[in-house]
């Protein structure tokens, strides 16, 4: 049986999210105490991260019984936040292929090699900044800051990122959605009004270099339908490495 370990214990999973294929950086940011989570384990070796942001990585002794567990209590229950299990294991797909109300999808995972640069903001009336306590409330959508952060203090003390806005109004934001100790994972969004102009490449590429500057390795994923993310990644120097599974209860 799964049982949910204490914060105080957290680090003793550090080694076991470091073993996760599918993502380091977002079972990393929990064990790590770098963002919010919970982390689940059994007495035969598996072990489950459940991010914040609601996505969920398994690695260890991954058995039948646990996978049932997991269906019954977390994948088709309601629950507190979203619970989206992002995996590369055949296995782990095949059994809940057999199993009702679920949805699938891929995810592809990129890893940064060399940068290129993109054009600059053709628009003078654009400003780009860092995301401070005076500007983060500025931010509006659905991949920004509180996606994956639990509260603003949070964000600010553990993670970064630049906002861009055309005076008071709000047109993008590139931020850390995900840190650990060797990586940094990328979320975007771009304001309906300024999107197709390049300021999503713009803010990726300025993350891409702050990531880089402070020691660690840009990450970037996508669900495979996702058109816009994936030639915004392959224009900053992204390259696929992996394609995992997305699944969750059916909406």
């Amino acid at each position: 049986m799964l049982r949910r370990k204490k914060k105080e214990e957290y680090s003793n999973y550090i080694k076991n999210a470091e073993e996760c294929v599918a993502s380091k950086v977002f079972p990393l940011s929990i064990a790590a105490g770098f963002q919010s989570g919970d982390i689940y384990a059994d007495d035969k070796g598996c072990v489950m991260f459940w991010h914040y942001c609601g996505f969920v990585f398994l690695t260890g002794n991954i058995t039948d019984e646990v996978l049932e567990e997991i269906y019954n209590d977390f994948l088709t229950a309601d629950t507190s936040r979203r619970f989206i299990i992002i995996t590369d294991s055949e296995y782990v797909k095949t059994y809940y292929e057999t199993r009702g109300n679920l949805q699938f999808e891929g995810r592809i995972n990129y890893t940064h090699s060399s940068p290129v640069k993109p054009q600059e903001l053709s628009d003078g009336s654009i400003t780009v900044e860092r995301i401070t306590a005076d500007n983060i409330g500025m931010i509006k959508g659905r991949i920004i800051p509180s996606f994956s952060w639990e509260n603003e203090a949070q964000f600010l003390e553990n993670g970064f990122g630049f906002m861009a806005r055309q005076g008071d109004v709000f047109a993008g934001v590139a931020f850390s959605s995900a840190v650990s100790p060797d990586e940094t994972d990328i979320g975007i969004e771009t304001g309906e009004a300024f999107r197709h102009k390049g300021l999503a490449s713009y803010l990726s590429y300025k993350m891409c270099e702050e990531i880089k500057a402070r020691g660690k390795t840009p990450t970037w994923t996508h669900v495979l339908s996702n058109e816009g993310s994936r030639k915004t990644a392959l224009r900053v120097g992204f390259e696929p490495v992996r394609r995992n599974i997305v699944i969750q209860k059916e909406t």
